[in-house]
């Protein structure tokens, strides 16, 4: 019975989500790219990855991750808001056009990387459950595949076609969250009336290892940036509003998926946690979840992958002061991505990526912190430099120390 309810709850979000209302609303397209980034990105992982580090305490580590990325939102929000008219109009200090264009060099290096890495992993998840793993030119070759549909779909029909690839991936991915979230939550109702214990594999880390470890899990939750460069298409105030919804529908679904998983996260092995082993777990709470969550894992690193062309493209694009148009900039990050894919090791380059959307951070709230005096006066400035200045230091320790999750 729950695994017929589980679809119908598929049916009726997918009915929900391209509905003519959702489809056509500007705010919710804008919100497609930075919320396809975040949640993509480690939304099946996070459970587990918390579970290993702090156990039980993992809803209050998740929290603390959650509202610190808000924060970080917070100064990208602030510099569309009042450095990129600056930036634009060339009366902007030398110093935050410097820093802005260091900070969009490192996070172009970041997202080739990052489509590289997500759609690697999507076709190795992918060609493990068709029968064909440990087949690197298979794996490659499918990858370069899926890049340049990507690409070719950007080239021709520009930022409006990968976001309604976004669209898709997305509204299947939600579907399937949704289900799974009131089948596991029948689970953990179910777990609760056992009177059973809550018995966690932690690993045995002292205090300081495991807060490099959260410090690096907070780069999962990255990709709100992603709405700093669809200026394209959306104004500012369109810009803002969205990165904050994606950042607080991707708050409130990583905060509620990671306490009602952590029951079945007993049925892991938290010392060397797979995707495909956090899939089959979730067939403990109904037999219809592993097969719905192989497709939201594809999904995940699919849409993912297409947020973050649209990143680099339209990042490449205002780089070069709009020279360089957008749809040209996704095949030329695309480009990137297939010699990366074909010539790199991405397991070890996406840690020095995980590092590297962290120095863009940094980066931003020294231009956060250089801008503030074109706005504001007196109390306002002491209480942004503070913010600002707080959360800089905050980054430095990640970029020093964090031990990257991804």
């Amino acid at each position: 019975m729950l695994n017929i309810i589980l679809i119908f709850i598929v049916a009726g979000m997918l009915g929900f989500m391209f509905s003519p209302h959702l489809s056509r609303s500007r705010s919710w397209q804008a919100t497609l790219t930075p919320l396809s980034s975040i949640i993509g990105s480690g939304f099946l992982i996070i459970a587990p990855l918390l579970a290993s580090v702090v156990g039980s305490w993992a809803p209050v580590a998740v929290t603390g991750i959650v509202v610190l990325a808000y924060a970080i939102g917070g100064v990208i929000r602030f510099n569309i808001m009042h450095a990129e008219p600056l930036l634009h109009e060339r009366q902007a200090n030398p110093i935050i056009h410097k820093l802005d264009l260091v900070a969009n060099a490192t996070l172009s290096f970041a997202y080739v990387t990052a489509v590289a890495f997500y759609l690697s992993l999507l076709s190795s998840f992918l060609l493990t459950y068709l029968g064909f793993g440990d087949m690197p030119s298979l794996e490659r070759s499918l990858t370069t595949i899926i890049i340049v549909f990507i690409a070719t779909t950007g080239y021709l029909r520009g930022l409006g076609g990968l976001e309604k690839l976004e669209a898709y991936a997305m509204s299947i991915q939600l579907s399937i969250v949704a289900a799974l979230l009131f089948g596991v939550l029948v689970y953990d109702y179910n777990f609760m009336q056992s009177g059973q214990p809550l018995k966690l594999d932690v690993q045995e880390n002292d205090w300081i290892t495991k807060v490099f470890i959260l410090a690096g899990i907070l780069l999962v939750v990255q990709g709100f940036e992603t709405s700093r460069f669809l200026g394209e298409k959306y104004n500012t105030e369109i810009r803002v509003k969205s990165m904050r919804m994606a950042q607080l529908i991707s708050g409130v679904l990583y905060i509620i998926s990671v306490i009602v998983l952590l029951p079945i996260m007993q049925h892991l092995d938290l010392a060397h946690i797979q995707i495909a082993e956090i899939v089959a777990a979730t067939g403990h709470a109904a037999v219809v979840l592993p097969f719905m969550l192989i497709v939201a894992a594809i999904m995940s690193q699919f849409s993912a992958a297409v947020a973050d062309t649209v990143g680099a493209g339209s990042l490449a694009s205002e780089s070069s002061q709009s020279k360089l148009p957008a749809n040209k900039g996704y095949v030329i990050s695309s480009i990137l991505a297939v010699a990366l894919v074909w010539t790199a090791d991405l397991l070890e380059i996406i840690s020095v990526a995980s590092r590297v959307f962290a120095l863009y951070y940094l980066l931003q709230c020294f231009v956060a912190i250089f801008t503030t005096r074109h706005h504001h006066n007196g109390k306002m400035i002491v209480l942004n430099l503070l913010r600002f200045g707080a959360l800089a230091g905050i980054l430095a320790f990640i970029v020093i120390f964090a031990i990257p999750a991804e």
